[in-house]
């Protein structure tokens, strides 16, 4: 009898056996699977999203979201006090700039038609990329940096919004307006931003084609705000128009 018992001690033993699975010390406990993964950075950027809205000051919510979304300089378009200035990624100011902007106050986009077929002169708000090209070289230089079809009503609009020197056409009249004391003569554009040559030229050091500029708004009922584009991607947008 006790051979029996110890026979099928045996046989259970081996069963039990062959039917285990070793799990390795280093496997953690709380892995999860890739789907569960992708959930959590969903959740992680609606949570980010939601704490960048709530903060009550445009410039603040644009360095926050630059440091979350950003890995190479940007540029803050401040109308308010006429400056631009480049920021890195950890929202370290590198450069500031003073610049002539839209001769309207406004956070409209430009449009080329305008009230009564005049054409507004307004710098827009908002989230743009920086796109490079040359236009009119003997007027602008080498290269103008356009925010887009989308810094302007009309798609297509052969009137661009770009950030470049002051044209030579126009220097007598502007480049005496800057650095003078008085932010009101920096109302100077149909709604680009204007540079002394020496300051763009410093400017492109730092920049380039493919970044971002940050147009902050100077309404006072107008704010950014993080809104899925048409691609369903997060940017800032102005809240007005």
């Amino acid at each position: 009898m006790k051979k029996i018992i110890l026979l099928l001690l045996l046989l259970i033993t081996t069963a039990t056996s062959a039917f285990s699975v070793d799990i390795p010390d280093d496997v953690d406990d709380d892995a999860y699977s890739e789907d569960s993964a992708q959930e959590v950075k969903k959740d992680t950027l609606a949570d980010k999203v939601s704490q960048i809205n709530s903060l009550n000051d445009d410039k603040e919510k644009v360095k926050a979201w630059a440091k979350y979304n950003s890995e190479e300089n940007y540029v803050i378009i401040d109308k308010k006090d006429c400056s631009a200035t480049v920021y890195d990624t950890d929202g370290n100011e590198i450069k500031s700039f003073e610049i002539g902007i839209g001769r309207e106050i406004g956070d409209d986009f430009n449009d080329t038609k305008g009230l009564v077929g005049k054409a507004k002169n307004t710098t827009p708000a908002g989230e743009y990329t920086l796109i490079p090209n040359v236009y009119n070289k003997s007027a602008y230089g080498d290269i103008t940096l356009s925010l887009g079809d989308k810094a302007n009503k009309t798609q297509g609009s052969k009137k661009v919004v770009a950030l470049h020197k002051v044209p030579k056409f126009r220097q007598e009249a502007r480049l005496k307006k800057f650095y003078d004391g008085d932010l009101a003569n920096n109302r100077m554009s149909h709604g680009c931003i204007n540079f002394m040559e020496d300051d763009f030229k410093e400017l492109t050091k730092y920049i380039h084609g493919g970044l971002k500029t940050y147009v902050l708004p100077e309404e006072k009922d107008n704010k950014l705000m993080l809104t899925k584009n048409d691609e369903g991607k997060y940017e800032l947008t102005q809240t007005k128009y």
